[in-house]
C-alpha cells in the first residue's frame, strides 16, 4: 500500500538524514501543488520533527498578473497557516531565463535563510520531478554522477517530497481541501522538460512500466551510493597534487581515473566545472604511447609533460591555438594536433568501407589535388550533404555539441581546391559523392578522436 504523503516525508527525513531536531527550516513556496503540499506538510509534522518553519516566496515577475495574483496567493496562505514569510520580487537579467531564475531563486532563498537564521531550506521537488531529471540527463548522455539526479540533500538544501509523487500531492491537497496556483509556463512545450513530464514519461509509462518515475528514481538513489563508494577509493588513491602522476592514472581502471582526474582538476583548475567530455579528453590524453600534448579545458589546458599532467591556467577562454595544416598521405596515418589520427587509402568502388561519422568515403576524380587536414578558420563554410545551401563549420560543431575546449583544435578535411569535403564525426560536403559513374574512391578515417570528439 503507498505511503500518505506525510510518511512519505517522514520517510524521506530517515533515509536521507534530512532533519535535526532544532533546525530551523525555510521552506520555499511559489504557490504551485507541490511547494504547498511540502509548507502544509512540514507545518504539521514541525513539533513531531522539533523544527521550527519559515517559508519565502520569490516574484520572478515574469507572467504579470498571474505572478502578482502567485505573491497574494502564498501570503495568504503564510497567513493561514501561521507562518511567517519573506517576499521579494525580482527582474530577471536577458538570457537563459529557466536558468537566471533558478540562479535567482536560490541566491534569494540563501539570503532569506540568512535573515531568519535558517539551517535548512526546503524546496518541494518529488519522485516526478526526479524522474524527469533523470530521464533528460540519460538522453543527453550523462554518466553516474549525472544520473544521481537531484541530491536529496545538498548543503543546507533539502528535499522531504522526494519519495512522494504527484498523485500524492494532489490528494493531500484536495483532502484538506487546499487550493494551489498553476504555472502556465509548466504546460510549454518549447521546453524539453515538458515535453518530457507531459509526453515522453506519460507515453514510456503507459507502454513499459506503471512505476516508472519511481524505478527512474530508485535508480537515481542506487548510483548516488555507487557514485559515493567509488568518490572513496579514488580518494585513496597517491601521487595527486598540483600535477598528477601519468602511471598512476594508466594503472587505473577507467571508473576511477575519472574520479581521480575531477580530485586533481578541484585542486588545480577551481571551482570550474569538468565535464565529462573534458575528463574523457584528458584521459585520451594520458592513454597516448608518446609525445605531448593539450586538452582545452575551461579556464585554460591540461597539458601532457613526460611524466605528469599539469593545469595551465589561460587569461581568457580564448587562448590561442596555433593553426595547422597536414597534408594526408595514401595508405599512411597522419597525426594532427588534439589527439586526431585521420588514416586514407584508395579503393575500387566495390572494396570500400560504408560511409559513417568515422569514415567518409570521396570520388577521386571529383577532387581537385590533394587532401589536406587543417585546423578550422574563422568563416569556414561548406556544402552539407542533405542540406539546402551552405552551413559554417561554427554551427556544425555546436549542433553536434562539440565542447568549446575541443573546437580550437577540430580538424576539417579539405581538397586542392580549398573546399572543405568532411568535417569528421559531424558531416560530409555534397561534393565528391560516390556515384554509378565513380571508379575509385579515396577512404578516409578517424583512427583516434579527443574522448570529449568521440561522444560529439
Amino acid at each position: 500500500m503507498a505511503l500518505s504523503l506525510l510518511d512519505a516525508v517522514r520517510a524521506a527525513v530517515r533515509r536521507y538524514g534530512l532533519l535535526s531536531h532544532g533546525d530551523v527550516v525555510l521552506a520555499a513556496v511559489s504557490g504551485g501543488a507541490d511547494s504547498v503540499a511540502l509548507v502544509v506538510a512540514l507545518r504539521e509534522l514541525r513539533a513531531e520533527l522539533g523544527i521550527t518553519l519559515y517559508a519565502a516566496h520569490l516574484d520572478h515577475g515574469l507572467r504579470g498578473a498571474e505572478s502578482t495574483a502567485d505573491r497574494a496567493f502564498v501570503e495568504a496562505l503564510a497567513r493561514d497557516l501561521g507562518v511567517p514569510l519573506t517576499v521579494e520580487a525580482t527582474a530577471l537579467p536577458p538570457g537563459n531565463v529557466e536558468a537566471e531564475a533558478r540562479r535567482a531563486r536560490y541566491a534569494f532563498l540563501a539570503c532569506a535563510a540568512a535573515s531568519v537564521g535558517a539551517t535548512k531550506i526546503a524546496t518541494a521537488h518529488t519522485v516526478d520531478d526526479q524522474a524527469e531529471t533523470v530521464l533528460l540527463r540519460l538522453v543527453r548522455g550523462a554518466g553516474r554522477r549525472g544520473l544521481g539526479g537531484i541530491r536529496p540533500r545538498r548543503g543546507a538544501i533539502i528535499r522531504p517530497l522526494l519519495l512522494c509523487d504527484r498523485v500524492q500531492v494532489r490528494h493531500f491537497l484536495v483532502a484538506r481541501g487546499l487550493a494551489w496556483r498553476r504555472d502556465r509556463s509548466n504546460f510549454d512545450y518549447a521546453l524539453a522538460r515538458t515535453r518530457v513530464r507531459l509526453g515522453y514519461l506519460p507515453m514510456l509509462a503507459r507502454e513499459l512500466n506503471p512505476r516508472l518515475a519511481r524505478a527512474l528514481a530508485r535508480l537515481a538513489d542506487v548510483l548516488r551510493e555507487e557514485d559515493v563508494l567509488l568518490d572513496g577509493i579514488a580518494a585513496a588513491v597517491p601521487c595527486v597534487g598540483d600535477d598528477v602522476d601519468l602511471d598512476v592514472l594508466r594503472a587505473l581502471e577507467a571508473p576511477i581515473a575519472r574520479r581521480v582526474i575531477r580530485r586533481w582538476w578541484r585542486r588545480a583548475g577551481g571551482a570550474r566545472r569538468l565535464a565529462l567530455t573534458h575528463v574523457d579528453a584528458v584521459l585520451e590524453l594520458v592513454a597516448r604511447t608518446q609525445g605531448g600534448g593539450r586538452v582545452r579545458v575551461p579556464g585554460g589546458w591540461v597539458v601532457r609533460n613526460p611524466t605528469t599532467l599539469t593545469f595551465h591556467a589561460g587569461e581568457s577562454e580564448r587562448v590561442h591555438v596555433a593553426p595547422y595544416e597536414r597534408t594526408l598521405v595514401a595508405d599512411a596515418v597522419t597525426e594532427l594536433p588534439g589527439g586526431w589520427r585521420l588514416a586514407v587509402h584508395g579503393e575500387s568502388v566495390e572494396g570500400a568501407e560504408s560511409p559513417s561519422d568515422d569514415v567518409c568515403v570521396l570520388d577521386v576524380d571529383a577532387l581537385v589535388g590533394p587532401l589536406v587536414a587543417r585546423s578550422r578558420r574563422a568563416g569556414d563554410r561548406m556544402l552539407l550533404h542533405g542540406l539546402d545551401g551552405h552551413t559554417s563549420v561554427k554551427r556544425l560543431l555546436i549542433a553536434r555539441r562539440v565542447p568549446r575546449a575541443l573546437r580550437a583544435e577540430y580538424p576539417v578535411v579539405v581538397d586542392g581546391s580549398g573546399e572543405i569535403v568532411w568535417v569528421p564525426r559531424c558531416g560530409r560536403a555534397a561534393r565528391a559523392l560516390v556515384g554509378a559513374t565513380t571508379r575509385r574512391v579515396f577512404v578516409v578515417r578517424v583512427v583516434a578522436a579527443p574522448g570529449a570528439a568521440q561522444s560529439a
